[in-house]
């Protein structure tokens, strides 16, 4: 019984098998609640393009946890998310070349974390290998390269320039289990007196195969006119020596001809061919004496 406001109530009595249920609810969902927090900080997900390192009360564990869902002690260990995916870097530095021309330029470097070794870049850099190691080698490469070549070969050799940043890098990246992908290098800045004789040399070059180029076409026009001079030259021989072989053949038959017509001339068939051409007066006779008669033959001749 208790007493509200001066008036008095009877509270019944909560039967012994109800408050036994009732206290196994209770430790029922308090045990579900414990296992649900246990088993969220018993399990980790490992997002694609990402490698988990896993650490013991801070020590780095031999175990790698690879993409997807993985299990962990509760409370004794963690977790640290390590990005394996092609990531970028960039670095612009100023240095020398092996004539000593001052040069700057900029280098991209594409890369990823040894996906096998990421526990290991973990124990040596943390996350912090982007300032520890890869731009401060990226700088010692270009300066390593550039005073390998003169400044004219970086802009003229510009496919060995890279293959040679890319040996060195790849080389040096190596050592702390980072992989090159790629190289890409910007255009080299030199000093302006540098690119004004540049510039110079450029236009002394241009202006040059400028000259050569006119002189081929003049050199070819020539040839040209050469050709055509021999070929108008062949033709008139040739046009000169069937005229020349049309006129001896030509003479030839003629000549063959008298020859025949000779051969089958007969005295009969002189007379009558003279016959045919003559005009039916006889000849006109002269005596030695300049001074004497001219006699016509044909005054004797009666008709």
């Amino acid at each position: 019984m208790s007493d509200f406001g001066g008036r008095r109530y009877d509270i019944p009595e909560v039967p012994a098998n109800v408050r036994r249920m009732t206290g196994t609810v209770i430790i029922l969902l308090i045990l579900a609640i414990s296992g649900v927090v246990i088993l969220s900080t018993a399990t980790v997900r490992i997002p694609s393009g990402n490698r988990g390192v896993l650490l013991t009360w801070g020590k780095v564990e031999d175990r790698i946890l690879q993409e997807g869902l993985s299990f962990k002690i509760p409370f004794s260990q963690t977790v640290v998310l390590m990005n394996t995916q092609i990531q970028k870097a960039e670095s612009t530095e100023a240095t020398a070349t092996a004539d000593l021309q001052e040069v700057s330029t900029t280098v991209a470097v594409n890369y990823r974390l040894d996906t096998e070794r990421v526990n290991q870049i973990y124990v040596d850099l943390r996350q912090d290998y982007v300032n520890r190691v890869i731009k401060p080698n990226i700088e010692e490469s270009i300066k390593a390269t550039t005073a390998e070549y003169r400044a004219e070969e970086l802009v003229t050799n510009r496919a060995d320039v890279k293959a040679t940043l890319d040996e060195i890098l790849t080389e040096r990246l190596a050592l702390f289990n980072i992989d090159v992908v790629s190289v890409s290098l910007t255009d080299f800045q030199f000093s302006s007196s540098f690119s004004a004789a540049i510039d110079a040399k450029v236009t002394a070059e241009q202006q040059a195969l400028v000259s050569k180029n006119e002189l081929e076409k003049i050199r070819y026009e020539a040839q040209q006119q050469i050709i055509q001079a021999e070929a108008a030259k062949n033709a008139t021989i040739a046009r000169a020596q069937g005229d020349a072989f049309a006129v001896i053949i030509e003479a030839n038959a003629t000549a063959q001809a008298i020859e025949i017509i000779t051969q089958q001339m007969t005295t009969e068939y002189a007379n009558y061919l003279w016959l045919q051409q003559w005009d039916g007066r006889l000849p006109a006779v002269m005596t030695k004496d300049e001074q004497g008669l001219i006699i016509d033959a044909s005054d004797f001749i009666t008709p």
